[in-house]
């Protein structure tokens, strides 16, 4: 079953998370091979100081890469990040998604990734601009976050419907608050609400650990897809999941 976003189709609802230090070209382009439907690059920091860096021109690289070309932008300057798409929509990205996921300390602390949902008027000005930069281009916009930042602070349902307002074509939830880090089970109690809040397409992340839980995610949340993270490593096998998933 496929899966638009904009303009652009997705060839089935299993997707590879953007996950640092793993998901690069090579391993984006096999995931492919083996299956899987949209996979999303490492994240590509806003800082312009550094896009001359080794690390950050070879995320910026997509030479033979099969579309559509997603990337991922940081930041926490809207004006940046708006130049950031504009940068990596100029080097072959079909879209760009905003991280507002990332719960780790050395992107939390410079209130980038995850720690960006705590402040909510910043993350809408994000979203706006970024938005703006890349609908010059025709190229659509999702973004990826968590539950919220902490148990008493979920604010992932009211965020997804000022994202939805913004123009963001795609929200993926994962089912943990920042606090949380990767540390006890993924709860979808919060993403199915915010499935039942927005029009957009959205996708459930954490804890798909095989076919059968994917299935079960899907019909617990009503998520119209799901992305696989950590799981995603050399026993991984898409074109088993892909399998179990044709005409469902």
């Amino acid at each position: 079953m496929t899966l638009q976003i904009g303009n652009i189709t997705l060839e089935n609802r299993l997707f590879v998370a953007p996950m640092a230090g793993v998901t690069d070209r090579p391993f984006r382009m096999l995931c492919r091979q083996l299956g899987a439907g949209y996979a999303v690059s490492e994240m590509v920091t806003s800082r312009k100081e550094l896009w001359g860096s080794l690390k950050t021109s070879r995320r910026a690289d997509h030479a033979g890469e099969p579309g559509p070309i997603s990337v991922q932008i940081a930041g926490t300057d809207a004006a940046m990040m708006a130049e950031a798409a504009q940068y990596n929509i100029d080097r072959g990205a079909q879209i760009i998604d905003i991280n507002m996921g990332c719960p780790a300390k050395k992107v939390c602390n410079k209130w980038a990734g995850s720690a960006l949902m705590r402040d909510e008027p910043l993350a809408l000005q994000i979203v706006e601009a970024v938005v703006a930069a890349a609908a010059q281009h025709g190229v659509p916009v999702t973004l990826k976050m968590r539950t919220g930042w902490s148990d008493d602070r979920r604010n992932a349902v009211k965020l997804a419907r000022d994202f939805e307002a913004a123009g963001v074509q795609m929200l993926t939830v994962h089912g943990r608050t920042r606090e949380q880090g990767y540390k006890g089970a993924a709860e979808y109690d919060t993403i199915a609400a915010v499935k039942a809040a927005v029009r957009v397409p959205v996708v459930a992340n954490g804890d798909v650990t095989s076919p059968e839980k994917a299935r079960d995610v899907l019909a617990a949340t009503g998520a119209d897809a799901v992305m696989i993270g950590r799981r995603a490593g050399p026993s991984v096998d898409f074109s088993r999941d892909r399998a179990f998933f044709k005409d469902r």
